[in-house]
């Protein structure tokens, strides 16, 4: 079963559509540093990783000779020159540490010389016309050509076009792939499609197969059963051809102590007969980050984390007596622990668009370009909010029928399923789990290096427990019309929050995560003034919808 590990190629041929690529260009010296590569292929060799996906969404000008269309270019050739040369550097090093490499990037992108020489209109870059067909097919196979290190590629289809899309992988990725090196792997990254459009449409040459890299559970770690959508896909092309693909947006800027949930999905993705996984670093916009130093302070902070997928888990490692830190702070992995199930509890109760647009941890959605609080008065009319769309996400993963607050306060929860209460409940045991872990670790953590950061980590996420406890109680003691008692529990909200920001903030003033397509920095002010300017508003009587305050 492959184990891959994602790391951000840091080079940009556009702003647009570009996650943080143009913010990574711009501070990527550590991309030169060797020494950063072979500690980063030898730490995730020793955890069980066998394989490293170097994305970016076009990447092909620092990669290719691009002489056919000069209009692409984004450096000169020179510069050019030293990209390609270190890039054929980081794969052959990556395979003589016993990890496979592979690129992943966007299936149509025009750099932005590109763009503006050929006047090309932006209801036009995602559709599949002629020039983009030729031009990915030229970049695909040129690649291939080029670099005959690459284990294989990954495309991403997502965004383009409907319109033709079918013709164009085959006729610009899978046909170059083909002519190019036909024993290259493929995968097409197709979350959001229909399976049968792709297994019966598109096909390799002398019947070799195409692989899928499916979301587990969209952009989300939320539990160790997978979302229909990728169990829909095992059925149609068969689990060897489906690869488990893993984002976890619902802990930036923390780390994740799902211990639990992930030994249960690598146990599920085995038993299901999957051909791998591939999950992307915690801080995906921080790895590894520009200096030796900082990378190896991610990697003991994570080294757990990645240990648990690369097949070790927690009571093996004990065994084995390393890390030494954490056999010296076993006691408070349970705590740990607890402070992750409340960030999974949140995502799947609440759900959003399983694409990334709600944020527990900064109480906030995400609408076109902007964010918005999850003010009180959304919580009792998530129906309504398109970010919200997925409500029956928890019945989908676990079985289980969920309540929202809206129809608790009508008819309340029925046998057997699971409402307000039954959340209120579970995180304020999980909060105190943590919060006790948390404030353990940062009193006894004298002379350690990784326990600070793991206990502030902890302690954040039981905080941010408490705080939806008191959220949800709002909500409901509002929704009865009781707004006096609704503005209390606000009160000790906002105070929770203040807590978090303090703790998070000793060691960072603010920190980048990711926006859809893009990125953005963030900080714990810019959610706890939206808070402020609620609870003002709520004391005068006026309890509004979160698009009046933008929490950006």
């Amino acid at each position: 079963m492959l184990r891959a590990f994602w790391t951000w190629d840091p080079v940009s041929s556009g702003a647009y559509r570009a996650f943080d690529e143009p913010h990574a260009y711009a501070n990527n010296k550590w991309f030169f540093d060797k020494s950063v590569w072979q500690k980063m292929f030898r730490s995730m060799n020793g955890c069980g990783f066998d394989a490293m996906i170097l994305a970016n969404t076009h990447p092909f000008p620092f990669m290719i000779d691009l002489s056919r269309y000069p209009d692409a270019k984004v450096t000169d050739d020179a510069t050019a020159g030293d990209y390609q040369e270190m890039h054929h550097w980081v794969f052959e090093t990556a395979l003589d540490y016993d990890i496979a490499p592979y690129l992943l990037f966007r299936s149509i992108y025009y750099p932005e010389p590109m763009l503006e020489a050929r006047s090309i209109s932006a209801k036009d870059i995602s559709t599949s016309t002629d020039l983009a067909l030729e031009y990915t097919h030229y970049c695909t196979r040129t690649l291939l050509e080029t670099y005959p290190e690459l284990t294989g590629i990954f495309a991403d289809t997502a965004e383009t076009a409907p319109d033709r899309r079918e013709q164009f992988i085959q006729q610009a990725i899978i046909d170059a792939v083909d002519a190019a090196r036909p024993d290259a792997a493929l995968y097409l990254c197709g979350s959001g499609e229909d399976p049968r459009s792709f297994i019966d449409k598109i096909s390799r040459r002398g019947s070799r197969e195409i692989l899928y890299s499916i979301k587990y559970t969209g952009d989300y770690l939320v539990d160790s059963n997978p979302d229909p959508a990728f169990a829909e896909w095992v059925d149609e092309a068969g689990a060897q051809n489906v690869f488990a693909e893993f984002h976890i947006r619902n802990f930036e800027p923390w780390t994740s102590f799902s211990h639990d949930t992930v030994e249960g999905i690598v146990s599920n993705i085995q038993e299901l007969g999957c051909g791998g996984f591939s999950l992307q670093p915690l801080s995906i916009h921080e790895w590894p980050h520009t200096s030796d130093t900082f990378f190896k302070y991610q990697w003991q902070r994570d080294l757990i984390w990645y240990n648990i997928w690369g097949g070790t888990g927690v009571e093996q490692l004990l065994r084995q007596g390393q890390p030494k830190w954490l056999l010296r702070n076993s006691r408070l992995i349970p705590g740990f622990q607890a402070g992750s199930r409340i960030l999974e509890l949140l995502a799947l109760y609440f759900a959003g668009d399983k694409l990334g647009s709600w944020r527990p941890q900064l109480c906030s959605w995400r609408e076109a370009d902007c964010s918005y609080l999850l003010t009180i008065e959304d919580m009792l009319h998530l129906d309504d909010i398109p970010a919200f769309s997925a409500t029956d996400w928890w019945e989908e993963i676990t079985g289980d029928p969920v309540v929202q607050i809206e129809e608790y306060l009508k008819s309340g929860t029925p046998e057997d399923s699971y409402g307000p209460d039954e959340l209120i409940e579970e995180l304020a045991d999980l909060s105190n789990q943590a919060i006790e872990a948390g404030e353990k670790g940062m009193r006894s953590a004298s002379g350690e290096k990784e326990i600070p950061g793991l206990s502030r980590d902890a302690l954040s996420m039981g905080r941010l427990g408490e705080f939806y406890v008191e959220r949800i109680r709002a909500a409901m003691s509002h929704g009865r019309g009781d707004n006096e008692e609704a503005l209390e529990h606000m009160t000790r909200a906002l105070g929770l929050y203040r807590e978090i920001r303090a703790v998070d903030s000793s060691h960072r003033a603010q920190f980048r995560i990711s926006t859809g397509s893009s990125a953005a920095e963030a900080t714990w002010l810019s959610t706890l003034k939206a808070l402020e300017s609620e609870h003002t508003d709520a004391a005068k009587g006026q309890f509004k919808r979160g698009r009046e305050y933008a929490v950006d």
